[in-house]
């Protein structure tokens, strides 16, 4: 019965310490769900990090890719603008030359009639033909007098056209000298500029270089950055590496700064220069003050003269219109002339053949006889009146020839004086357009030269500020950066505690189940104990009834077979 009790306890010891290790088992897989929550709620923080990381990374190149193709459009559009600055000026040339064209055919087709434009030409071109071969006759008359010099007349004349061409060659060789010069000076000035464009260039190749080396500078950082999150350990060193490229990074940036700041003081100098430069040849050439009055009084003397060539034009169309009425005027004074001194003739032999039927026949019938001299035919008065008639005719004529030499030698010199006012005109005209032209070009240069100077200093200052958002850019990251290291810190911190919270809690379940194992063979040990120590009083105790049995044996009492069987059974238990 204690038997059975003892071990109906201790399988109610076992069941309970079943039921407790059960127990244990339940707290462990919660302490291991909780562990796995943690785990989970510290990857899904990372997770919405890193997501956010990488959203402003893509804003960010996004943002510089844009900043990259306006670049490149800025680029090609000056590369355009120059096209077609080039193109328009070539335009703005022909058109010009298109207005001049016009501005002739306007004038030669103001004239009244085509045989007019016809004489006109044919005069001008007589005239420029008689003026060539004059100033032919000329020149070779002063060779002639130049070689060979026999008066002191032509000595003199000689002398002075040598100091004539010694004057003439000089201020040709200062006016050469002095086109070679300008046409130095502007290749110099557009030598400067195609400098200045390349250094722009360059500035702005360098800029892409720049931006695209902190591009591949983010990506290697973003790369390392995942690297750090997929292996933690690894983390601060790939951290410092980064810091260390970062201060590279900087390093080179600011050198870059500052060689651009360089080249840009460098390029406003160039630019100051070249500024004083113009400005002195302004200086040089024209006051502003001055160069407007004198515009004025050239477009009031242009005025003048254009009101004056038209006033010419209309004296000579006068001229050549009086020219052709006297012309036909005398043409039918001419004409009337003859008709009536026929009509008197035929009139007068009228008379005479009435008179003188006879030999009116005689004329008429008559061969060659009838042409012979008669001097009997006309009377002295006849002859008187025919006399003073043809007198008074030649007369006529002569005043005639008179007036129409005089009328062409008017119309000569009206023709002389409207080519030479004209030819000075022309002259005028052409150094006021080329003294407007310099002014023009030099004006347009001066603004060129603002307007880069400007441009740089805005790209410049653009740049400045692009710098400025990437430091700032710069200084984010590394903010973030240094949050990440922190949240990396304390990620691994709580890597460690949950380690060793799971080695405290692995520890402390085997010490528990040690300790009951302890318990369990310290009881069941005590158990056997017990039992033994029974076994020995009961062995003790069998051994006492078998020395009891041998003696009454061995005294001869002779014991019961189930007695015996029961006292035997003892033996092989």
């Amino acid at each position: 019965m204690n038997i059975k009790k003892e071990k109906n306890s201790l399988l109610e010891d076992i069941k309970r310490l079943k039921q407790d290790k059960q127990a244990l088992e339940v707290d462990l897989e919660k302490v291991k769900k909780e562990r796995d929550q943690a785990k989970d709620q510290i990857a899904y923080a990372t997770g919405e990090k890193l997501y956010e990381i990488k959203i402003l990374e893509e804003t960010h190149k996004q943002e510089i890719s844009r900043l990259q193709k306006r670049l490149q459009w800025f680029a090609e559009n000056q590369e355009l603008l120059d096209k077609d600055a080039v193109r328009l000026k070539e335009a703005n040339e022909e058109i010009e030359k298109l207005k001049l064209e016009v501005e002739k055919l306007k004038a030669e087709s103001g004239n009244p009639s085509i045989q007019q434009k016809i004489r006109l030409k044919e005069k001008a071109t007589d005239a420029k033909k008689i003026q060539d071969l004059e100033r032919q006759v000329k020149e070779m008359e002063g060779i002639l007098k130049r070689r060979y010099p026999n008066s002191l007349p032509a000595l003199i004349l000689a002398a002075s056209a040598a100091g004539d061409t010694v004057d003439r060659n000089t201020v040709e060789f200062m006016e050469k000298r002095i086109k070679k010069l300008e046409a130095d000076l502007e290749g110099k000035d557009e030598e400067a500029k195609k400098s200045l464009r390349t250094m722009e260039q360059q500035f702005q190749k360098m800029k892409i270089q720049y931006e695209q080396r902190l591009d591949e500078q983010e990506q290697l950082l973003a790369c390392k950055l995942k690297e750090a999150s997929q292996s933690q350990h690894d983390s601060s060193s790939r951290v410092k590496a980064l810091e260390k490229d970062l201060d590279d990074l900087k390093e080179a940036h600011q050198i870059t700064v500052r060689n651009l700041e360089a080249e840009v003081d460098v390029l406003k100098h160039q630019n100051a220069e070249l500024e004083l430069k113009k400005n002195e040849k302004d200086d040089k050439d024209f006051q502003s003050i001055e160069f407007q009055v004198e515009q004025a009084h050239s477009k009031a003397k242009l005025v003048r003269l254009n009101e004056e060539l038209a006033a010419k034009g209309r004296e000579i169309q006068d001229l050549s219109k009086t020219v052709e009425r006297l012309q036909k005027e005398r043409r039918k004074m001419l004409s009337n002339q003859h008709s009536k001194a026929r009509e008197e003739m035929t009139a007068r032999r009228v008379k005479k053949d009435v008179l003188h039927p006879g030999k009116r026949n005689a004329n008429s019938s008559g061969t060659l006889e009838g042409k012979l001299y008669q001097p009997h035919t006309f009377t002295d008065s006849d002859i008187s009146e025919v006399v003073q008639e043809n007198s008074r005719l030649k007369n006529e004529l002569e005043r005639l020839t008179v007036e129409r030499n005089e009328l062409k030698m008017k119309s000569e010199v009206a023709v002389n004086q409207f080519e030479n006012s004209m030819k000075r005109f022309k002259e005028e005209t052409a150094a006021h357009i080329t003294s407007l032209k310099a002014s023009h070009e030099r004006e347009v240069e001066k603004l060129l030269c603002q307007n880069a100077v400007e441009n740089s200093a805005s790209k410049v200052a653009e740049l400045n500020r692009k710098i400025a958002t990437q430091e700032v850019l710069i200084k984010h990251f590394q903010n973030q950066v240094i949050e990440l290291q922190g949240k990396q810190e304390s990620l691994v911190v709580s890597h460690v505690r949950e380690e060793i919270l799971q080695k405290e809690i692995i520890q402390q379940t085997h010490q528990v189940v040690e300790t009951e194992q302890n318990k369990e063979i310290e009881k069941w040990k005590r158990l056997a104990q017990l039992k033994n120590r029974e076994l020995d009083k009961f062995r003790t105790e069998l051994d006492s009834i078998l020395d009891v049995l041998r003696e009454l044996h061995r005294q001869g009492v002779v014991m019961p077979v189930a007695l015996a069987e029961e006292v035997n059974a003892p033996e092989y238990y």
